[in-house]
């Protein structure tokens, strides 16, 4: 189902996703963390940022890139705004649900 939108919040929103559009698309990776945040903007998926690293053959220390280390770049100190939105809607997505999973009463 359709849920209705005021104009007012469609254009607020189209402004939100052409400044996110365009902080992605101007984004400068000129570090391995950074062209793990902007493939992470462009996926929203750290198993396609590695697979994608490994085809590149892009390491770290030599080694290939891991998900622990393309997790801590993402969930990291943020360095920039593009950075800080990706981090935060990864909080998001990973964040148990914990309304889903009601613990039973202990009796």
């Amino acid at each position: 189902m359709v849920k209705l939108i005021t104009v007012e919040r469609a254009k607020r929103e189209v402004r939100r996703l052409q400044h996110y559009i365009g902080l992605a698309e101007s984004y400068e990776s000129d570090t391995l963390n950074k062209w793990i945040v902007k493939e992470y903007a462009y996926t929203n998926s750290i198993k396609k940022v590695i697979e994608k690293a490994n085809s590149e053959e892009l390491t770290v220390n030599g080694e290939p890139l891991s998900r622990e280390y393309a997790i801590s770049v993402i969930n990291g100190k943020t360095y920039d705004e593009l950075h800080k939105i990706l981090r935060s809607g990864y909080r998001l997505k990973v964040k148990p649900n914990t309304r889903k999973y009601k613990k039973w009463p202990h009796y």
